[in-house]
């Protein structure tokens, strides 16, 4: 697997921010009221990360060499896809967060501008998912093979 490239997530966060920008004004625009804060999104992406980290560090000291408790190669392999996939997630909710963000406090005057502020706080979030995922995405790096070409004991 290849590690995620970041390309690849600021074409994510670029396609959430324009399909949320354009969400938001269309929605509006046909009457439609537009969400508040999601803080029960946030909790769920903060409590993700704090998962993923937690999973994630078995992994990160077996490779930094501390061989003491065993690893099983599938479950390192899904805490890799787990954090591609966070870190994929978090960049395209970034985004979309952010076009919520730029819509409130563009549209009317800036009356919406505390819940476009308080908006930032799910930015805030989903770039720590996506961080988060990239680390743990690194955490689960395999080591480099030995150049001496000896097997392990």
């Amino acid at each position: 697997m290849k590690r995620t490239q970041y390309p690849t997530l600021v074409s994510w966060g670029v396609v959430g921010l324009i399909a949320s920008a354009a969400f938001s004004f269309v929605w509006e625009r046909y009457g439609g009221e537009l969400p508040g804060v999601p803080w029960p999104a946030i909790l769920g992406m903060l409590l993700l990360s704090i998962v993923l980290v937690a999973l994630g560090w078995p992994i990160k000291k077996w490779n930094d060499g501390d061989r003491t408790a065993e690893i099983d190669p599938l479950r390192a392999a899904r805490v890799a896809m787990m954090a591609k996939a966070a870190a994929v997630t978090g960049a395209a909710l970034t985004g979309w967060y952010g076009g919520q963000v730029a819509y409130l406090l563009v549209s009317a005057g800036g009356v919406r501008a505390a819940t476009g502020f308080g908006m930032l706080v799910a930015v805030a979030t989903a770039a720590l998912l996506m961080v988060v995922g990239l680390v743990v995405e690194y955490f689960c790096q395999l080591p480099p093979d030995d150049p001496s070409g000896a097997e392990p004991a």
